[in-house]
């Protein structure tokens, strides 16, 4: 079976996932969870949807949850023929392939979700905009102070900015013939310029991991581009944090990789629906459908 691997970025969580990681902490992987979000250790602690939007609780909280699912299931699956990841997803996906340890990688998270914040102070947000042509969305952003920040189909964009402008330009957008507005759950201006001091800063604490092969390919969401070394793909870590994603282009390269089934791991189902849209003949799933590791791994033994 030839599988390959989607890494779900910020968004779809929600506190079911944070009870989830709560019930799985154990090793090295909850002490360093523990050590990021004390309060994930609490058992008797709750969040509000609202708090898990934060950054700062969302990016290690949801890389958590993204490696305890890829612990129960790695020796149970094939080898990938590659992974990618959707913004933040992409750490896991690199984490997977082998740049760096889950423990590792939860302290990463939390250090890049600081350094996006100190870049970017005040209210920011991110709006999915569907139906509209890319260059349309991209003059009316522009017009409101925003950036088109991901490419996620043609006529499926999304921008990012300061949340005054999210909110005028959604007027515009509605009025342009939108067919779909989603103001995503994600609180930082991901993928634009104006988080170039974070790409440098998070760059920088890359740069004193080692260089070692990967596990499988892992398929920048800038461009694309395969990585079978950590170096390049540690680079393009960073480098996305300030630069548009081109999703569209990242999952046609994961159809040309010919794979016989593809499995998103992380929170929602939004990378399988879009996959399922530009691949229906190739079977997909996110984990989210299934009630336990068990029936996943079913699923996948079945071919999909």
């Amino acid at each position: 079976m030839r599988l390959a691997l989607l890494f779900s970025g910020q968004g779809g969580q929600t506190p079911a996932h944070w009870q989830q990681v709560q019930a799985g902490l154990a090793g090295d992987l909850g002490e360093a969870l523990a050590r990021a979000l004390p309060s994930v250790a609490d058992q008797n602690a709750t969040v509000s949807p609202e708090k898990l939007a934060k950054n700062e609780i969302a990016q290690p909280l949801i890389f958590a949850q993204q490696m305890l699912l890829w612990g129960q299931l790695q020796s149970r699956l094939p080898r990938p023929v590659c992974a990618a990841g959707y913004s933040l997803g992409e750490m896991a996906a690199c984490s997977a392939a082998g740049a760096f340890s889950a423990a590792e990688g939860v302290a990463l998270c939390a250090q890049r979700a600081a350094a996006m914040d100190g870049a970017a102070p005040g209210e920011h947000g991110m709006l999915a905009v569907l139906g509209l042509d890319e260059a349309l969305v991209a003059e009316l952003a522009e017009a409101f102070g925003l950036a088109v920040a991901i490419r996620n189909a043609p006529r499926h964009l999304v921008v990012a900015g300061p949340r005054a402008g999210i909110a005028a330009a959604a007027a515009r957008f509605e009025a342009a013939g939108a067919s779909r507005l989603v103001h995503l759950a994600v609180r930082t201006p991901s993928h634009t310029p104006l988080l170039t001091k974070a790409a440098a800063d998070f760059g920088r604490r890359l740069d004193a991991l080692p260089e070692r092969r990967l596990a499988f390919p892992v398929l920048s969401a800038i461009d694309a581009a395969p990585a079978r070394m950590a170096r390049p793909a540690l680079d393009a870590l960073a480098r996305q944090i300030c630069t548009p994603l081109d999703w569209a282009a990242c999952l046609q390269a994961v159809r040309e990789m010919q794979p016989d089934v593809v499995l998103e791991i992380g929170p929602g189902n939004a990378l399988a629906k879009l996959f399922g849209e530009l691949a229906p003949e190739i079977p997909v799933r996110a984990c989210d459908d299934f009630r336990s590791v068990e029936g996943i791994v079913r699923w996948l033994e079945a071919g999909g």
